[in-house]
C-alpha cells in the first residue's frame, strides 16, 4: 500500500511539472490548458458577477472544464504575503493557501464557508486532498497557479461524485 501511494505521487509531481509547461494564457483574459484527468481541457476567464467573502465583494474567475456541466468560482483573497483563492460550485468548495512559501489546499476556512462540513467532507476525497497539501514551493504568478489549481482540482472530488460534477 505504500509503495502504490509512494508511486501515486510520484506520478502526481510529475504530471504537475508536465501540466505547468501547458498552461496558455490568451490575451490576458483566459487561460486554458488540459487538467490531464477526466474533466478534460478547462478555461479561466473574469467573472462577470463577483463572489462575496466574509462580507467583501473579491476579484472572481470562473473555471470551466470541457467534460463538466459544473462551472467553479474562484474568490482571489490577497494575504500579506500570498494569496489565496477559494473554490466554490454549487455542491463544493474548497481553498488553496499559501504558507511560510508552500502552495497547496486546505478546507475551507469557517468564515467562508456556506456549506455544511458534512457535505464537503462527503465530496471530498481525502486521498487527493492530502497529496495536495503541498503542490509547489516556489513563487508563482497569478495566472501560473490558477492554472495549478485547474489542474489539481478534479483530483478533489470522490469518485462517485465525478459523474455529477
Amino acid at each position: 500500500m505504500k509503495t502504490k501511494l509512494v508511486i501515486l505521487t510520484i506520478c502526481l509531481a510529475i504530471i504537475g511539472l508536465s501540466v505547468e509547461a501547458r498552461v496558455k494564457v490568451k490575451d490576458a483574459k483566459q487561460i486554458t490548458g488540459q487538467s490531464l484527468t477526466e474533466f478534460g481541457n478547462y478555461a479561466i476567464s473574469k467573472a462577470d458577477v463577483p463572489l462575496i467573502l466574509n462580507g467583501e465583494e473579491v476579484k472572481t474567475y470562473e473555471l470551466v472544464y470541457d467534460n463538466s456541466n459544473r462551472k467553479v468560482q474562484i474568490g482571489v483573497v490577497p494575504e500579506k504575503k500570498c494569496t489565496s483563492f477559494v473554490l466554490k460550485s454549487d455542491m463544493f468548495e474548497i481553498e488553496y493557501v499559501c504558507t511560510r512559501g508552500v502552495f497547496g489546499v486546505k478546507k475551507i476556512e469557517k468564515k467562508y464557508r456556506e456549506f455544511a462540513q458534512d457535505i464537503n467532507e462527503a465530496v471530498l476525497d481525502k486521498v487527493g486532498y492530502y497529496q495536495q497539501r503541498v503542490i509547489c514551493r516556489n513563487e508563482k504568478t497569478e495566472q501560473e497557479l490558477l492554472g495549478l489549481i485547474a489542474c489539481y482540482f478534479p483530483n478533489l472530488i470522490k469518485e462517485k461524485y465525478l459523474a455529477k460534477f
